[in-house]
């Protein structure tokens, strides 16, 4: 019996431990910056829990460009002075309403020179705080302080004992690393495993390509130093659906515990739905108490999310799998309430539900995009209903257990989920 708890004790940690290394992440172009402030709302409502902003490009000097415009340079943040919104739209991504709980800088990419820059001004410089790197990256930490990490898409030098470097100042900064390869194995096993032996954690993630160049990959194949392996899919190589059946196929034969796809620079795709399936296949959110459970069909039929007493945007129930607009019918716990909304951030029309179950949310069916799971007011529902109360209404104790008879007097729940006095 012991061997049988341990082991259970032990599958439970494990999935927990892979539940937090769960989630969905997107790369985000510069259209971020061209069609704003509707492409930061769409990001904060589409569910994915990281976004990867493409990209920083390190020039000669050591000045930061993303686009050609410039983001820091001689130590400073500039930014501001070609896009005066940049810093308040990246910290918007992780202020509710929002999924978005990581945000990270990507360097690299096809055709970048990035790193082989990076080379040359730490063989001149090094990365003490006086080098150039250091100071342009510090201050765009100074600047926006809600980047989590750094996104290594290397496609040009392959040097990691220069990357190596890099990525400690980076981590010595505040950054963590998350590594993007899609060839040259030997090089990314190298750089994770010298980089998490000179600073521990500091790489915590791999995201392998499964696109274009590294089409043909196999995740399986891409499990570096115990990391764990988040594989990737475009936007634009197949169907969603096509593509969520990749995912949850990697999920059950090949060790991945996350998906991302490449990449958001235009409108011409559901951000909400990807990220929702994805959440599916990849959840990453650990649910203790729950007491409400929402079902996308009628008739408690469809997909099914449980979720605890709290506030719920748009862009949370994705993270949680729900797509928008997409719950039905529902059942609850004696002794909450269930506010459905039509906005994504608990405004506009608005019903409230106390009813232990409901098979269709009437008006609000397919139409709520956020939810509120509260607490009854005991005591306002008792002043409320005690003169209203009659003799026949069937009643329930506070554990949800039909009361036959009379009942005595003291706090019950009627059918529809109210209190009373009896």
């Amino acid at each position: 019996m012991k061997h049988l708890i341990a082991a259970a004790l032990l599958a439970l940690c494990v999935a927990s431990d892979l539940m937090a290394q769960a989630g969905s992440g997107v790369y985000v172009g510069g259209h971020i910056r061209r069609a704003r402030p509707n492409t930061v709302t769409n990001l904060k409502n589409s569910g994915f829990t990281y976004v990867i902003l493409f990209n920083v490009d390190v020039q000669e000097d050591g000045t930061l460009k993303t686009d050609g415009e410039t983001i820091c340079k001689d130590g400073e943040y500039v930014f501001a002075n070609e896009q005066p919104h940049y810093v308040e739209d990246v910290k918007a991504l992780k202020t509710w309403p929002t999924g978005i709980e990581r945000i990270e800088i990507c360097i690299g990419g096809w055709g970048n020179q990035s790193y082989r820059r990076i080379k040359a001004l730490i063989d001149a410089q090094g990365t003490g705080e006086n080098s150039i790197l250091y100071r342009n990256f510090k201050a765009l930490k100074e600047a926006i302080p809600e980047i989590d990490a750094v996104n290594n898409d290397e496609e040009d030098l392959y040097d990691y004992t220069s990357a190596v470097k890099f990525h400690t100042m980076m981590y010595d900064l505040g950054y963590k690393t998350t590594v993007a390869p899609y060839t040259y194995k030997q090089y990314w096993q190298n750089l994770v495993n010298n980089l998490n032996r000179a600073r521990s954690g500091a790489c915590d993630r791999v995201l392998i390509q499964c696109y274009d160049g590294g089409a043909n990959n196999n995740p399986s194949d891409w499990k570096l130093g115990n990391l764990p392996v988040h594989a990737g899919r475009t936007n634009y190589q197949s169907t969603m659906e096509e593509s969520i059946n990749q995912m949850e196929s990697w999920r059950d034969h090949n060790g991945v515990v996350g998906g991302f796809v490449w990449v958001y620079n235009d409108e011409t795709w559901n951000l909400n739905q990807w990220a929702s399936a994805m959440n599916r296949v990849f959840p990453s959110h650990k649910v203790e108490n729950p007491v409400v459970t929402l079902y996308s069909e009628s008739n408690f039929q469809g997909y099914a999310v449980q979720l605890p007493e709290g506030r719920y945007s748009m862009g949370e129930l994705a993270s949680y799998g729900i797509t928008d607009k997409d719950i039905a019918s529902y059942k609850m716990e004696p002794g909450y309430k269930l506010t459905a909304y039509v906005n994504a951030d608990l405004t506009g029309f608005q019903k409230e539900y106390t009813d232990a179950e409901m098979v269709r949310l009437g008006t609000m069916s397919n139409r709520a995009s956020s939810f509120l799971i509260e607490k009854v007011d005991e005591e306002a529902g008792i002043n409320e209903l005690q003169n209203t109360t009659n003799k026949a209404t069937v009643c329930y104790d506070l554990q949800g257990r039909l009361l036959n008879g009379r009942p005595e007097k003291g706090l019950y729940i009627t059918r529809q989920g109210k209190y009373l006095i009896k």
